[in-house]
């Protein structure tokens, strides 16, 4: 038999309720206030982002209209626009692929690839990048899987190289000097990890897990360093798209690691597979 609550121990269970709703309200007001916060800080930094290429792209081309300049500078100004041309086309294709990876909607078109050989276009690509931005003192590494180069694997290459574009392109956002390493190794028959190294400002262990939400980004680098504050959150949804993980974890000598997880298939595991199959209904 069930004994009745007596009329005080409903009173406190109601005042602790009432506690508790009024615990919930205010931290539902510090995140809506905080979010509101953010909001407005991105879209500020937005449009400092866009005028930024924009004012250049202006700008030199009303320099190219002089007929008296010189062949290097002409060549100059027109590097100078083609820079930032794709720097403004990269701020606006990160916004549409956050906007579409908020409502679903950002597609995966997986296919069969040489691993080995878009990890090599990738590192010249930022070879090249490292030396247009005077930053030849840093030390770019690569290191592959010990695996056959000629692999196949199947994923999405366009969106693999966007997370590790936007990996790299942070790395010596915030590294002054020393090495940047990046690579790759088969960790088992279903997954493959990436990973990129540096010895940059480094990660604190509190915003280990809080710099891959959106609008995320340090208070100190508002209006120094270049960036929307989406690029690791993207890269977080393409990634759970593929099948994996990401996180960061500190070096031990600075810097910081973002290692990251997908799942891939070989193009040989597939074949041997099917040939197996025809083999056995032959049979």
């Amino acid at each position: 038999m069930k004994v009745k609550p007596t009329y005080k121990e409903l009173l406190d269970y109601v005042f602790e309720l009432e506690s508790k709703v009024r615990e919930l309200e205010k931290k539902l007001m510090e995140n809506m206030e905080k979010t509101e916060k953010l909001k407005c800080r991105f879209l500020g930094n937005v449009s400092h982002e866009m005028r930024t290429p924009m004012n250049a792209i202006l700008g030199f081309s009303n320099l190219l209209i002089d007929k008296n300049i010189t062949h290097d500078k002409r060549e100059e100004y027109m590097e100078h626009i083609n820079q930032s041309s794709t720097n403004l086309l990269r701020i606006v294709d990160t916004m549409i692929d956050t906007s579409l990876l908020e409502i679903n909607e950002l597609r995966i078109h997986k296919d069969y690839f040489n691993l080995g050989r878009v990890m090599q276009q990738v590192y010249y690509y930022f070879n090249i990048e490292k030396h247009k931005t005077s930053k030849d003192h840093i030390v770019l590494l690569l290191n592959t899987d010990r695996k056959d180069s000629e692999m196949m694997v199947f994923t999405d290459q366009y969106r693999l190289t966007q997370v590790l574009f936007s990996l790299l392109t942070n790395a010596f956002k915030f590294t002054s000097k020393g090495i940047i390493e990046f690579g790759y190794y088969y960790k088992d028959e279903a997954f493959i990890q990436f990973y990129v190294k540096d010895s940059g400002k480094g990660i604190s262990d509190d915003r280990a897990q809080s710099i891959f939400d959106k609008f995320e980004k340090q208070e100190e680098d508002y209006g120094h360093v270049e960036g929307l504050g989406l690029g690791l959150a993207l890269a977080k949804g393409i990634i759970n798209l593929l099948g994996g993980e990401i996180w960061v974890e500190k070096n031990v000598l600075g810097g910081s690691t973002f290692s990251f997880t997908i799942k891939y298939k070989e193009k040989d595991d597939l074949i041997k597979k099917v040939s197996s199959s025809i083999r056995g209904m032959v049979v």
